[in-house]
């Protein structure tokens, strides 16, 4: 692509995004007219609290830009490109939103081994909080994980870091009935294997609990239940950040988590002792 071809782009993608970008009330009207809505002007302007003139004013300017159109009842609507650019900027607010809102954690870690279609998607995490340790609970991640599987019915992990007690405390749910899946490196499940209670591993093995194994080292620790997704990384030289990791209760985060899972058990062989 040469240097006319880039600015041409460049300048396509300004015109379609202008119109929202740069007016809340626009983005606020097209937002309310997602998913095929239709609306009078009466109660656009009732529904986003902005007054009949400044309604028309903002209306016929996405109007102009083809994000909105009138029907023969005079109800507006989406065109189809205003249905899709008012979708992908919700994106783009809420990607800002979730970088922003935890600026340092996706500054401080390696990222590299979160495939590309669910970087795509990390506005799924927006509303997600860091934990962080503290003088009286260094392990603040892991003590909350802990405290938060309790209530789980369902836990897929993949842990690519050695942590003493955790086979313990997941073959210790199996008495709950709670279905777990744990995806460990191969060094990872040997010293797990070295330290579990070996009858106990058996029994949970034969019940609800199912070990993979992978060959490639993640650079993060994730776990995900049906209602909470926990997610630590490995710094950007190379080291586990103990300290903090990303919380979050929402459906989107948890689906975020699922399809990371997915991903990367596509990639495993199952244990069998």
């Amino acid at each position: 692509m040469n240097e006319t071809d880039l600015k041409n782009k460049n300048q396509n993608v300004e015109e379609i995004l202008r119109p929202l970008a740069c007016s809340d009330l626009r983005n606020s009207l097209a937002k309310a007219l997602r998913n095929g809505k239709k609306m009078t002007l009466s109660e656009l302007s009732d529904h986003v609290g902005a007054s009949s003139p400044a309604a028309v004013h903002a209306l016929r300017e996405l109007v102009k830009e083809n994000v909105t159109r009138q029907d023969d009842k005079r109800n507006y609507l989406l065109t189809n490109i205003g249905e899709i650019v008012t979708r992908k900027f919700e994106e783009i607010n809420l990607t800002i939103t979730a970088l922003s809102r935890n600026r340092q954690f996706w500054l401080d870690h390696d990222l590299n081994d979160i495939p590309n279609h669910l970087l795509d998607k990390i506005w799924y995490l927006a509303d997600s909080t860091v934990l962080t340790s503290t003088p009286t609970d260094l392990f603040k991640s892991f003590s909350t994980l802990y405290m938060l599987l309790q209530s789980s019915k369902e836990i897929r992990a993949i842990s690519p870091i050695f942590v003493e007690d955790m086979i313990t405390q997941f073959t210790s749910l199996i008495a709950k009935n709670i279905d777990i899946e744990l995806i460990f490196t191969p060094d990872v499940l040997d010293a797990t294997l070295r330290m579990a209670d070996k009858k106990a591993l058996q029994d949970a093995l034969k019940a609800n609990l199912k070990l993979l194994k992978i060959e490639s080292q993640p650079n993060f620790a994730c776990t995900v239940t049906d209602y909470f997704l926990i997610l630590g990384f490995f710094r950007q030289d190379g080291s586990f950040d103990w300290s903090t990791a990303l919380l979050s209760y929402t459906p989107e985060a948890i689906d975020w988590g699922q399809q990371l899972y997915a991903y990367y058990a596509e990639k495993t062989e199952p244990i069998i002792l």
